[in-house]
């Protein structure tokens, strides 16, 4: 019963996706397996998008059985709707569960969660709330690596405004936004992991990195 409403939810929320959406920017960058406690993530990326570029990093832990946390901060450079394209920071936080896991002969792991993502350049600003769902699954390969295609849904409230410095010419809207996230983990050590992420957005994009593994 709980797999069957599992399934309802994701695909109630994928039927929302036709739904115009303002891109997130700081995307997933972590399958649905959740971090053993005490192990953590250090990692480094970029993100290419129609009207953006940045540059940030995540650190992420495991704080307890099948939950993890994470926390990005980076650098943006952006081109909004109104005003001239600028420079400012970006930073988000979120947390998983894991609610399906393929080591307990489960099809594949699955994990739900909720995060928030910021960021603000001199004349705009962007807040988001929400929930997301995180499907992936892990295709061992030769000398113990490990490849693992994963994609998330996320489906957030957006919050955007613009400060032209005048009341008359400020602009501010607050809508409910879907955000789409394909990516591929390749596991190339114990310690080392590249990440490739597209992003499905109203804002299309492209993010890649690494992240390092320690204890």
């Amino acid at each position: 019963m709980r797999k069957f409403k599992i399934v309802i939810l994701i695909v109630l929320g994928l039927s929302f996706s036709i739904t115009s959406a303002q891109a997130q920017f700081l995307g997933q960058l972590s399958t649905a397996c959740t971090l053993p406690v005490g192990q953590y993530d250090l990692g480094g990326y970029f993100g290419v998008y129609e009207d953006a570029f940045a540059f940030f990093g995540q650190f992420r832990g495991g704080v307890a059985d099948y939950f993890d946390l994470g926390m990005k901060l980076g650098v943006i450079s952006f081109d909004p709707e109104f005003g001239e394209s600028s420079q400012g920071i970006i930073l988000g936080g979120d947390f998983k569960y894991q609610i399906l896991d393929a080591n307990l002969k489960d099809p594949f792991d699955l994990s739900i969660g909720a995060g928030l993502e910021f960021f603000s350049i001199s004349d705009f600003n962007t807040f988001s709330f929400g929930a997301n769902f995180c499907g992936s699954k892990d295709f061992p390969l030769a000398k113990g690596r490990i490849i693992s295609p994963y994609g998330r849904l996320n489906l957030r409230g957006q919050r955007e405004h613009f400060d032209a410095g005048s009341r008359w010419n400020d602009h501010a809207d607050t809508d409910f936004k879907v955000g789409l996230n394909p990516g591929v983990s390749l596991k190339v050590s114990n310690n080392f992991q590249i990440l490739g992420e597209l992003q499905f957005d109203e804002n299309f994009g492209f993010i890649g990195g690494v992240t390092y593994t320690f204890y």
